[in-house]
């Protein structure tokens, strides 16, 4: 039997949201959404045989490149080994690829492989069709006004994060930490 989820209460969204303060109802609604779309992504990433962890560990390398395990084990906060077991498992259906730094033998690089992006790719349809499902219950008069906001809540997020945190940057660009 499926389990199902309640996004309401996974992510803490059934208490009330403080509706004198625009902002706050913002949090809020942001909150709810994005828990509802994880929670009906989660559902279709069932079908494709990927769990969140794992789609997480392929994006954080399709977007810094190859990585050393050391360094992705930091990035998702877990331990050398619990990321060693994601990997082994990815690694065993062909997404995601170990290498060793000839210089030193004792680095291992991971990567994505093609069907690792392949995998990505079929995510993100899956992500855009749902949006696409969402956005067909607006009326049409309402998406310019939508679109319109999210351009700006982009550039702000933008504006507020200056792009990456240093531990997303490639492998290549990081110096060598001491342990």
């Amino acid at each position: 039997m499926a389990r199902t989820i309640d996004p309401a209460v996974s992510y803490g969204l059934d208490r009330p949201a403080a509706t004198d303060d625009p902002k706050g109802r913002i949090v809020a609604d942001y909150r709810a959404t994005m828990g509802q779309m994880k929670c009906a992504l989660s559902e279709r990433l069932v079908r494709l045989g990927i769990s969140m962890a794992q789609l997480h560990i392929m994006y954080t390398l399709q977007r810094t490149g190859e990585m050393p395990m050391s360094r992705l084990a930091d990035v998702l906060n877990v331990s050398l080994s619990n990321a060693t077991g994601l990997v082994d498992r990815m690694e065993e259906r062909g997404f995601i690829e170990r290498t060793r730094v000839p210089s030193d033998r004792r680095v291992v690089l991971v990567r994505v492989t093609d069907a690792g992006t392949r995998m990505i790719e079929a995510n993100d349809a899956l992500s855009d069709e749902l949006l696409r499902d969402v956005l067909t219950r607006l009326d049409p008069v309402q998406l310019p006004i939508v679109a319109h906001a999210m351009a700006e809540f982009r550039a702000a997020v933008e504006a507020t994060t200056g792009g990456p945190p240093p531990d997303l940057q490639p492998a290549s660009t990081l110096a060598p930490r001491s342990r």
